[in-house]
């Protein structure tokens, strides 16, 4: 198992750049530095934590369009229905493989092992600083502070992992016994068996309440978890495990303070942090620039690139024909673009219901440094309603629904439904809601519903792939092949 754990500490990057490529060095061997001077002040911690936040977005296995969580949202999002590859110049390009279902089932694939190890690092880098920062000297606020954030870090890791590599959690099977991926708690590079998928979440619920005792609403700045992105991150938990009750509880705490952004916030490109609807991000620095490799290279419908020259981005047309006009979110799309109505690179084209949503400065954008939304208060509103629909409580769930759709679409009426229609109706929001934020293939996993892309826009010479049912051995990731060869104690997925 020694693969997940190359990179133990925090990492500081050099970047040069060569065309399109970056090609990251490591200024400080990993070999060199002691986990005592890292953390011997909280000044040295924070710094240390600052390198995991850092690790969410670099280049990973030296690959373009795999660069960090950002880049795992967008490929969550290829491997559901709702976001398409618009035209069949891309059939040769960026997450095609994912996009039919390939890459991530191939153990020697970059897909299979480029989240396994990056999770990994996040919860390595976690492990060194929850196991050293209680001897760091500094302020006792400080010190919360920062083993806060290593914790709900580790959490963060696990909680991606269990998702993709175990089965899906079944509230009605407890214990979930089904293998999920294994629990390394301490900073260690010895080979260790996969835990259960109840294992795996009940440490993940244990490091968020932890953390939710240290961290208050301060931080730095939105790119570091503070006590509302933990009470988001629990929500989020929460309606994975079917806990209905917490995940109402927890997504309503998680968005105090925070309001649905205004309609003309709405339409500003989400690519700026101080969106006062997010919660949690990115904050792109001038920096930290990944150009080709960076989220909105891959999301926007601007940035001067091949992907969005010549493949943008699209969303299902059948998700799309149930916007009503009045709706903000309707102009996040165009469904028959000209140049007068939409946005792209020199030399684009046009496709069909063209994505507008992610937008950087310019036209066209020569800079790829827009800012990732890693949460959402909107998110949390829809949780909330799901879980109290799912709670029998419509007129809750009605209610908490109507506060946040009346701010994206003035004529909108609080729902009469009940039951599975109120259901699908938040669903429906959700998914045009969070297009593009990496949410549903996930989605699908936990709600055990199938993929299906018929009656779409997919076009059959991308996706190839249009059904896949529940409990196909697919929805599982393949454990990578050289963590495989590395632990004797780890077992693959069933191929």
């Amino acid at each position: 198992m020694k693969n997940k754990f190359l990179i133990i500490l925090s990492l500081i990057f050099g970047m040069i750049s060569t065309s399109c490529e970056n090609v990251y060095l490591d200024t400080t061997p990993t070999a060199s530095i002691d986990a005592g001077s890292a953390y011997s002040t909280t000044k040295n911690a924070a710094a240390a934590i600052n390198g995991i936040y850092r690790s969410f977005v670099v280049r990973y296995l030296s690959s373009q369009g795999h660069s960090g969580h950002p880049a795992m949202m967008i490929i969550m999002d290829h491997l559901g229905e709702d976001l398409v590859i618009g035209t069949t110049a891309g059939a040769t390009g960026w997450h095609v493989s994912e996009t039919r279902w390939v890459a991530h089932r191939t153990d020697v694939s970059v897909m299979s092992q480029f989240p396994y190890e990056m999770y990994y690092r996040i919860i390595g880098n976690a492990n060194i600083g929850i196991a050293n920062i209680d001897k760091a000297v500094g302020p006792t606020a400080d010190r919360n502070a920062l083993k806060g954030e290593a914790l709900a870090l580790r959490a963060f890791g696990y909680f991606n992992l269990v998702q993709l590599y175990g089965k899906r959690y079944n509230a009605s099977a407890k214990p979930n016994t089904q293998l999920g991926v294994p629990l390394v708690l301490e900073p260690s590079t010895e080979g260790k068996p996969r835990n259960s998928v109840e294992e795996v979440y009940t440490q993940i619920n244990k490091d968020l309440a932890e953390a939710s005792a240290l961290l208050t609403a301060s931080r730095v700045n939105k790119s570091h978890i503070n006590l509302a992105v933990v009470k988001g991150l629990q929500a989020r938990v929460a309606l994975v495990q079917q806990d209905w009750a917490n995940a109402s509880k927890f997504a309503s705490e998680a968005r105090a303070g925070y309001a649905p952004m205004t309609a003309a916030q709405y339409q500003d490109g989400f690519q700026d942090i101080s969106n006062p609807e997010w919660m949690w991000g990115f904050d792109h620095l001038e920096d930290q620039s990944e150009f080709f490799g960076g989220y909105h290279s891959y999301i926007s419908c601007n940035y001067n690139s091949t992907v969005i020259r010549t493949y943008p981005k699209v969303i299902n047309s059948a998700l799309y024909s149930q916007i009503p006009a009045t709706d903000v979110r309707s102009k996040m799309w165009v469904e028959t673009p000209t140049v007068a109505n939409s946005v792209i690179p020199p030399g684009g084209v046009r496709p069909k219901f063209l994505n507008q949503k992610f937008r950087l400065p310019g036209t066209p954008s020569t800079s790829a440094m827009g800012d990732v939304p890693y949460m959402r208060a909107a998110e949390m509103y829809l949780i909330e309603a799901e879980a109290k629909a799912r709670l029998n409580d419509a007129a809750g769930a009605s209610q908490v629904l109507f506060d946040l759709i009346k701010v994206r679409d003035p004529n909108y009426v609080r729902s009469t439904k009940t039951g599975n229609d109120l259901i699908n109706e938040i669903l429906i929001h959700r998914r045009v809601e969070l297009w593009g934020e990496g949410h549903r293939f996930l989605d699908l996993k936990r709600m055990n519903a199938p993929l299906n892309r018929n009656g779409t826009n997919a076009i059959a010479s991308i996706a190839l792939l249009y059904d896949v049912a529940p409990g196909d051995v697919r929805w599982e990731f393949l454990i990578p092949r050289r963590e495989i060869n590395a632990n004797s104690q780890i077992v693959q997925n069933p191929l």
